[in-house]
């Protein structure tokens, strides 16, 4: 089952809308997909149009006790963060493997830094959301500065709630995909219809079929298909440590 890691440089961005529908985008394509929070104060069952007090059950409780909505497995583990056997056990259970037919999507918050870093090695995928604004904009070289090798290659942005009608929204997503290339794939459009669904416990996909929002995270939900395949390949030019080293020395 391969793996995909979403998770953003700062709180706020939308992580889980993403989540969410990129796991039903990946659904409707046909693959068998698990979404698994690992945050406390979740919101998940919201996309699907679930109560919010729901529990969903643990990633390793049995498929009696599953929760599924649209033909998805929701899954939890609150305690990810403290679990030093976590990426351990997601092995022993047949996950990081490659393809595109059985897929988990975890939705890691932001201050869950150190889990996403564990993770990502391993994934398939690592899609970062991004907001077209400057505290977003701040935030990235920090993160491509902390981030390995191995990390970055496995990376892919998108741009959430992005608001066309504003001069700053539209500069920040140009700056956005100068600096990232092709590694953006993709912007979802800031759309009205989102919180109204949320506020309705209606899947989006069921309030608003036509939202321009769903239309666009379908389309990001495609453009991650190869990564499953083909996890991708280092895309920031740095220094090897010999040449830091030879630069040092000189």
């Amino acid at each position: 089952m391969a793996v995909i890691v979403c998770h953003s440089v700062k709180g706020g961005a939308g992580v889980t809308f993403v989540a969410a529908h990129l796991a039903m985008s990946l659904s409707e394509a046909g693959a068998e997909v698990t979404v698994l929070t690992v945050a406390h104060r979740d919101t998940l069952p919201l996309h699907f149009g679930l109560p919010p007090a729901l529990t969903l059950p643990s990633i390793f409780a049995p498929a009696e006790d599953a929760v599924v909505a649209a033909g998805i497995d929701l899954r939890s583990h609150l305690r990810a963060s403290d679990d030093p056997d976590f990426v351990p056990a997601l092995r022993d259970m047949g996950y990081f493997e490659t393809g595109h037919d059985r897929v988990m999507v975890i939705d890691v918050p932001a201050g869950n830094i150190a889990l996403a870093q564990a993770l990502i090695p391993h994934s398939s995928g690592h899609l970062c959301v991004l907001n077209a604004a400057p505290d977003s904009l701040a935030m990235m070289p920090q993160a491509l500065d902390e981030a390995s090798f191995e990390n970055i290659a496995r990376t892919s942005f998108v741009i959430n709630g992005l608001d066309e009608t504003r001069r700053l929204s539209r500069h920040s997503a140009a700056f956005l995909r100068e600096l990232v290339g092709p590694r953006l794939l993709g912007r979802v459009r800031l759309d009205e219809a989102v919180p109204e669904a949320i506020a309705s416990l209606q899947p989006l996909s069921k309030y608003a079929p036509s939202s321009a929002a769903l239309a666009d995270i379908r389309a990001v939900g495609a453009a991650m298909v190869p990564a499953l395949e083909n996890p991708g390949r280092p895309w920031v030019a740095r220094e090897s440590q010999a040449d830091s080293t030879a630069s040092r020395a000189a």
